[in-house]
């Protein structure tokens, strides 16, 4: 897949200016290029990621921006160094964007520190920290001890945390164990999201501890992730564990950030698959109840984005936007999102388009028993 230095996923801009990871986890999407096991490539400086992020055409200052996401921020010095040069540069700006830091690796006090004084300096961080309960079998260099230091070590501090339990596969599926994670992990923050197995056509074929990937494989490429049905029945259908879980990491954040969840609320996600608060339910209501004229909006984001309408079929819904017919990537639907503050969806995916499906792709869940 070729690698875009800023790319607009679902939840948030990512800065992917270093590619590589040595965790060597077995689901990792970075598999498709050969970098699961690589040492961390740089590709262009500091400067000249955050140069870029501000020229792109999806930034706003109101969108989540992540650090890094194709490699971890803290596997060695030189990436915890990397981006730091990162966060001072968007210090620098005063940027109000709320700023993503994904990790299964040991994050070192005195950078917890330095988070903890920009917090008061009015930056806003969020560290989500993997805990799947796979083990050594599909996370072979994974301190998990580390991990849990860190939901104890952050919380302390203040810094907010989202627990991302993920990727669902056989192994981590038990009621039982699944339990026990989110026992643990609900000490320290509220929040978790949760996935399946989330797959691409450059990576399928590296996925060999699930028969269902060769089996039904066109099934797993149209399907936003792969859930064994234990999980998916425990987490969606029979809920009753106190901790907020998600399967939209977008609201998820919007939880964390005590925001109202650009474009969800009344969808399918929101009444399904997304086990909020009271208070959040409220917020996102009144929000949506201020959206207005989205249709004249839509209009003048699709001008911006330089896209081609001719042909195109927009269908205005109780519960968002669905676009047809149009030469949109998912992106662009994502962008469109948060700027409308109403849920964009696409008819179908690009051919071209090799991101991970979603609900912005019209894909569903694929439920394996």
């Amino acid at each position: 897949m070729k690698n875009d230095i800023i790319q607009m996923h679902d939840t948030w801009l990512a800065v992917n200016s270093i590619v590589g990871c040595t965790n060597g986890c077995k689901y990792c999407f970075l598999q498709a290029t050969g970098d699961n096991l690589a040492k961390p490539k740089v590709l262009i400086n500091p400067t000249e990621s955050l140069d870029k992020l501000f020229k792109s055409k999806y930034y706003n200052k109101t969108i989540p921006v992540c650090l890094l996401p194709n490699t971890d921020p803290f596997l060695n010095e030189n990436n915890i160094n990397y981006v730091k040069e990162l966060i001072n540069g968007l210090a620098t700006k005063k940027v109000s964007n709320p700023l993503i830091l994904i990790t299964k690796c040991f994050i070192p006090d005195n950078f917890i520190a330095y988070l903890k004084d920009l917090q008061t300096k009015g930056m806003r961080f969020v560290i989500y920290l993997s805990y799947s309960g796979l083990g050594k079998k599909y996370e072979p260099n994974i301190n998990y001890q580390d991990i849990e230091s860190n939901f104890k070590r952050l919380h302390e501090n203040n810094i907010p945390i989202i627990h991302y339990f993920r990727p669902f596969i056989p192994e981590n599926s038990d009621p039982e164990k699944i339990k026990k994670i989110l026992d643990f992990v609900s000490q320290y923050t509220n929040v978790s999201v949760t996935t399946g197995l989330a797959l691409r056509k450059d990576f399928i074929d590296k996925i060999d501890f699930w028969d269902v990937t060769k089996t039904k494989k066109t099934e797993c490429l149209k399907a936003i992730s792969l859930w064994p049905e234990q999980a998916y029945n425990y987490l969606f259908e029979n809920y009753t564990h106190k901790q907020n879980n998600f399967q939209t990491n977008t609201c998820a954040l919007a939880e964390t950030l005590k925001k109202p969840s650009p474009g969800y609320y009344g969808t399918v996600e929101c009444q399904k698959y997304n086990h909020c608060s009271k208070e959040q339910r409220e917020l996102c209501a009144s929000f949506k109840d201020q959206n207005t004229d989205l249709k004249t909006r839509l209009n003048k984001l699709l001008v911006r984005l330089n896209i081609n309408t001719d042909g195109m079929e927009v269908i205005i819904e109780d519960n968002g936007i669905l676009i047809k017919n149009a030469d949109i990537k998912a992106g662009d639907a994502s962008y469109l999102t948060f700027a409308l503050g109403c849920k964009v969806t696409i008819d179908k995916k690009r051919e071209d388009d090799n991101v991970f499906n979603s609900s912005f792709t019209n894909s569903k869940y694929l439920i394996i028993k």
